[in-house]
C-alpha cells in the first residue's frame, strides 16, 4: 500500500489513537511509580497529600471497576445507536464517525485511564512502599478526566448525529479529501494545451499492460507515473478510473514510445494501488456518493428535509470541485511535454453523479424534484461560466423527467421560476418559454390519459 492508503486506514481505526494513549498511560505509570517508590515524593509533602496503603487500594480498586463500566456502557449505547443510525442512513456514516478526530481522542481517553488504573494496581505493595501520594492523586486526576470526557462524548455523539450535523461533517470530510487530491496528485501536471493530443496518437503503434490481480483501483501515483514516463521517453494513457473494478488481464495503461527501447512494465503496476473496496483516498465520486446515497435512504424513508440537506450539501461540494480543478485529461512533465492522459472527466460528470439518482427516485415528489432545481440555480450561479451549459442541459433533463403535475400553485410557480433563474443565468433565456411550453402540454396530456384511466378502471355501481 501506498503511504496515503497506509495514512487513510491508520486513521479509520481507533487502534491507532488507542495504542498513542495507552503508550502516554504507560508512561505515566512509570513517573508516577519513580515519584513513590524511588524519589519518595513523600517525604516533602504535607500530611494531607499522603494516603497509606489501604485507602490507595482501595480507591484504585474500586475506580477499576468504576471506569471500565463507564466504557462499556459509552460504547455499547453509541454503536447502538450508530447502528441505527447507518441503516437508515448509510453504512459509510459508522466509518465517519470512527475516523473523526474528537471519536478517537475521547476512545483513547478512555483506554489511557483505565489501562493506567489497572497497571497501578498490580504496582502497589504494603511491603515496598506503605505511603503512596503520585498514585492515588493522578488515579482521582484520571477518574475526573473520564467523566468529564464520559459527558463530552455522549454530547458530541448526540450533536454529530443531528441531521444537519451529520451531512455537514460528511461534505466537510469529502472536501478535505478531494480537494487535497485535485490540489496535490493532479492540478500541478494539468494542461489545457500539450504539445500531443490524444488524436495524434496511432493507436496501432500502442502498446498494452494489462493488470495482474483483481481489485478496485484505489490510488494512481500520477507524480512517479509522470516521472518514470518522462525517463524512458514514453506517453501514457489510463484505461480506467478511481474506483473502477478490475480483474486480472484488464488494460489499465495503454503506452506509445519515441524509439525501440525495451520498458519495464512492471514497474507501471507497481503505481497503480488496488485492493478489496474504494476508499476516498483518490476518488472524488466517492464523495459525492456518500451524501448521494444519504438522500435516497432518506426520500425512502419518508424524510423529505433529511433528503433536502443532502441536496444543498452535494451543490457546495460541487461548488468547490468545479473551482479547483481545470477538467483537462492532459497531465504534463516538468518540461510541459504531454506524459501522461487521463480518463477524461467533467463538470457534468460529478454534476450526474451527484443528482441523477436522486431526481430518479424523487421524480413523482414535486416538493424535491423543485429543491433539486433550486439547487442547481444555486450551482449555475457560483460556477464558472464553462459550466453553464451542462447545468442548464441537466436542469432540462430534470424538468422533463417529472410529469406528476403539481396539487398546489405555489409549487408550481416555484419549479418554473427555478428553471427560470438557470436559464436566465447561463444564457438560455431566450428558449425558456418554448421549453415551459413543452413540458406544460406535456404534465396537461399527462392529467388527460390518468383520467381517462379512472374512468375506465372505475367500477360500475351495483343494481
Amino acid at each position: 500500500m501506498s503511504y496515503r492508503q497506509i495514512w487513510y486506514e491508520l486513521r479509520a481505526n481507533l487502534w491507532f489513537s488507542s495504542i498513542i494513549y495507552a503508550i502516554f498511560a504507560i508512561g505515566l505509570v512509570a513517573f508516577s511509580y519513580w515519584l513513590d517508590f524511588t524519589v519518595q515524593v513523600e517525604q516533602h509533602l504535607p500530611d494531607m497529600f499522603l494516603t497509606n496503603y489501604e485507602l490507595t487500594h482501595i480507591l484504585v480498586s474500586t475506580l477499576i471497576a468504576g471506569i471500565l463500566t463507564l466504557n462499556a456502557f459509552t460504547f455499547n449505547s453509541i454503536l447502538v445507536v450508530l447502528t441505527s443510525f447507518s441503516g437508515q442512513f448509510s453504512p459509510r456514516m459508522l466509518l465517519s464517525f470512527v475516523s473523526d478526530r474528537r471519536t478517537q481522542h475521547v476512545i483513547g481517553i478512555f483506554n489511557a485511564c483505565f489501562l493506567y488504573v489497572l497497571i497501578s494496581f498490580f504496582l502497589l505493595s504494603e511491603e515496598e512502599n506503605g505511603m503512596y501520594v503520585a498514585i492515588p492523586i493522578f488515579t482521582v486526576l484520571l477518574a475526573f478526566l473520564a467523566l468529564s470526557n464520559f459527558v463530552f462524548f455522549i454530547n458530541h455523539a448526540v450533536k454529530w448525529m443531528q441531521v444537519p450535523n451529520l451531512t455537514n461533517n460528511m461534505k466537510n470530510e469529502s472536501k478535505k479529501t478531494i480537494l487535497r487530491t485535485l490540489l496535490k496528485d493532479l492540478e500541478p501536471y494539468r494542461t489545457r494545451e500539450p504539445n500531443h493530443t490524444e488524436k495524434e496518437l496511432n493507436e496501432e503503434e500502442a502498446h498494452i499492460i494489462a493488470s495482474d490481480s483483481a481489485g478496485f483501483i484505489q490510488i494512481f501515483d500520477y507524480k512517479h507515473l509522470i516521472s518514470e514516463a518522462k525517463k524512458d521517453k514514453i506517453i501514457l494513457r489510463l484505461e480506467r478510473r478511481i474506483g473502477d473494478f478490475v480483474t486480472e488481464g484488464i488494460p489499465i495503461i495503454t503506452y506509445w514510445k519515441t524509439n525501440d527501447t525495451s520498458i519495464n512494465e512492471f514497474k507501471y503496476r507497481k503505481l497503480i494501488y488496488l485492493g478489496p473496496k474504494k476508499t476516498e483516498v483518490q476518488d472524488l465520486e466517492f464523495g459525492v456518493n456518500k451524501l448521494t446515497e444519504i438522500a435516497i435512504k432518506a426520500i425512502g424513508n419518508d424524510d423529505p428535509s433529511t433528503a433536502n440537506n443532502a441536496i444543498y450539501q452535494l451543490t457546495d461540494l460541487l461548488i468547490s470541485i468545479s473551482k479547483v480543478t481545470r477538467f483537462t485529461p492532459y497531465l504534463t512533465d516538468t518540461d510541459n511535454r504531454l506524459r501522461l492522459i487521463i480518463k477524461d472527466e467533467s463538470f457534468d460528470y460529478y454534476l450526474y453523479a451527484a443528482f441523477s439518482q436522486i431526481s430518479v427516485y424523487a421524480k413523482k415528489d414535486p416538493f424535491l424534484t423543485t429543491n433539486i432545481l433550486e439547487a442547481i440555480t444555486i450551482l449555475s450561479q457560483s460556477v464558472p461560466q464553462e459550466n453553464y451549459s451542462c447545468c442548464w442541459k441537466f436542469a432540462k433533463t430534470i424538468a422533463r423527467g417529472y410529469t406528476e403535475g403539481f396539487t398546489y400553485a405555489y409549487n408550481e410557480q416555484r419549479f418554473y421560476n427555478s428553471l427560470k433563474g438557470i436559464a436566465q443565468k447561463t444564457g438560455n433565456l431566450n428558449s425558456y418559454e418554448e421549453f415551459e411550453q413543452e413540458i406544460k402540454s406535456k404534465m396537461t396530456k399527462f392529467d388527460i390519459d390518468e383520467t381517462k384511466k379512472d374512468i375506465f378502471t372505475k367500477k360500475a355501481p351495483s343494481s
